[in-house]
């Protein structure tokens, strides 16, 4: 059975909350470099969370990536064996949160009209 796309997204947003209710509930630091979904405005992938647990020292981690509270995420390998280099045991999927999906279509609009009003000022519109 083929589902509908909003239906497709819609589970899989649930998916995702449910997976980040469990690692806070977990003990997770969970938070994602990519908060906002604005292009250029943080870094790394949607389905990043911090792997180390609440109240940690330092970076945010997932894996070899690490970020600030600003969301640039850099690459900084963890040392071996340090224990750092693990995921969280849930995966998220792909899927914009509604908060960024909105931002987003909120940033695409606003880049549509700054198109416009640049077409119309050199008469090409």
């Amino acid at each position: 059975m083929k589902l509908p796309g909003r239906a497709w997204i819609a589970i899989h947003r649930v998916q995702n909350r449910w997976h980040d209710l469990l690692a806070v509930l977990s003990g997770y630091c969970n938070d994602r470099p990519q908060k906002t979904g604005v292009p250029r405005e943080g870094g790394g992938y949607r389905n990043w969370r911090c792997a180390l647990k609440r109240r940690h020292d330092g970076m945010h981690r997932t894996g070899n990536y690490v970020w600030e509270a600003d969301g640039k995420v850099t690459y900084l390998p963890a040392p071996h064996g340090s224990g750092k280099e693990a995921h969280q045991p849930w995966r998220r999927d792909m899927t914009p949160t509604m908060r960024q999906a909105r931002n987003r279509r909120h940033w695409d609009e606003e880049q549509s009209r700054l198109v416009g009003a640049g077409l119309q000022e050199e008469g090409l519109l």
